[in-house]
């Protein structure tokens, strides 16, 4: 992978996706809540022997990727709160910031801190002059994390899942500023 891990902020450890990962994530992946404002916003509908499936052949092309997703976990009880990625999207045509986290997590600042650890590290990393991140309309959370990392909005794109039109943002490797 292109950044060096395990990232470490403050208050968390960022670390490659193993295996170890996968009863958070798919408890997670599980929760209404969670999920209401991910693609149609129905809950993960895989049994638990197909995710693993499912997640193990994402940690197989992961391994051979420069990007991909990051598990974020406390750093003083090593606690599974979702995981962080930049990664290419062929939804928005580019190399996308992606993040999901358990409901426990939220409200906490943790997306952003975590996001912000990314990005510094990507950039620092690569010669990527933009990163995209989109997020559902009415998922203000989520928006907010991007306002407070730099993004700005940069057009709305049709989503089928969503229904209807989501916002895209970016933010400029001259505009990104990693000491938040």
């Amino acid at each position: 992978m292109l950044v060096r891990t395990p990232l470490k902020t403050r208050r968390l450890c960022l670390k490659l996706q193993s295996l170890n990962d996968f009863d958070g994530y798919f408890a997670m992946s599980k929760d209404p809540f969670v999920m209401r404002y991910i693609g149609d916003g129905s809950v993960f509908h895989w049994t638990r022997a197909v995710a693993m499936e499912k997640f193990k052949a994402q940690l197989d092309i992961q391994a051979g990727s420069e990007l991909g997703a990051l598990a974020v976990y406390t750093r003083d009880s090593q606690r599974y709160l979702g995981w962080c990625a930049v990664a290419p999207s062929r939804f928005l045509d580019g190399i996308e910031l992606g993040y999901r986290y358990c409901r426990a997590a939220w409200g906490c600042g943790y997306a952003t801190e975590a996001a912000a650890a990314l990005l510094g590290e990507v950039y620092r990393a690569s010669d990527f002059s933009r990163i995209l991140a989109c997020a559902h309309p009415q998922n203000r959370a989520s928006i907010n994390v991007l306002h407070k990392l730099g993004f700005s909005l940069a057009y709305t794109k049709p989503s089928r899942a969503a229904g209807g039109r989501i916002p895209v943002y970016f933010i400029e490797r001259e505009t990104f500023c990693p000491s938040l």
